[in-house]
């Protein structure tokens, strides 16, 4: 499905990241991002924050369950959120950063073409927060992006929508490694882009 969100400035992406399982499918970084209106973040943000459960930090879907999987997918399947991935496949040998700023890249460009001009991404360290914006820079001053969206790092335990992309990511690690029902649930409001 295209991404066609409104061209209107009230679009969010909430991004996270995955490397795919190493022995069932090597080489592979997925960049996910879930796209909420903001009219629609503190209803969503509530609905995600009512499936952690007691104790947990943040809903991270490696360490769910299949039952609970289950549950979590049927929960986000029905929200009004938008999902656009980039995956890369690279027998080349790079680096998870250098796998994460090609991502990041056409990411990004997606996003601003769709009219997203406020992007979220799940905070990690410091200096790897920094590259990011760096590489904003870079992309904004050879204009590879024709606008520079906002872009802001929030951690993870902090920010229930960050947990859409980990969802997304994660229903799509399982599809490649054999168990496609969770991302077929979902597919219908993604649009993939392979690089």
């Amino acid at each position: 499905m295209p991404l066609t969100p409104p061209q209107d400035d009230g679009w969010i992406a909430f991004v996270d990241e995955s490397e795919s399982n190493p022995q069932l499918d090597p080489d592979v970084y997925i960049l996910a991002a879930a796209l909420v209106h903001g009219t629609a973040c503190e209803k969503i943000r509530a609905w995600m924050g009512g499936l952690r459960l007691d104790g947990q930090r943040k809903l991270h879907w490696a360490k769910e369950s299949a039952s609970r999987r289950d549950e979590i997918i049927h929960a986000v399947e029905s929200l009004d959120v938008l999902y656009l991935v980039v995956l890369l496949e690279d027998i080349s040998g790079s680096t998870s950063e250098r796998r994460r700023r090609r991502c990041l890249e056409r990411l990004l460009w997606e996003l601003i073409q769709s009219g997203v001009r406020h992007v979220v991404l799940e905070a990690r360290e410091r200096t790897q927060n920094k590259r990011d914006l760096d590489l904003l820079t870079v992309l904004a001053s050879r204009h590879r992006i024709t606008a520079r969206p906002r872009v802001d790092h929030l951690a993870g335990p902090a920010e229930p929508l960050l947990w859409l992309a980990d969802v997304l990511a994660g229903a799509l690690v399982a599809s490649r490694c054999g168990d496609p029902g969770y991302w077929e649930r979902l597919a219908v409001s993604v649009e993939m882009h392979r690089l």
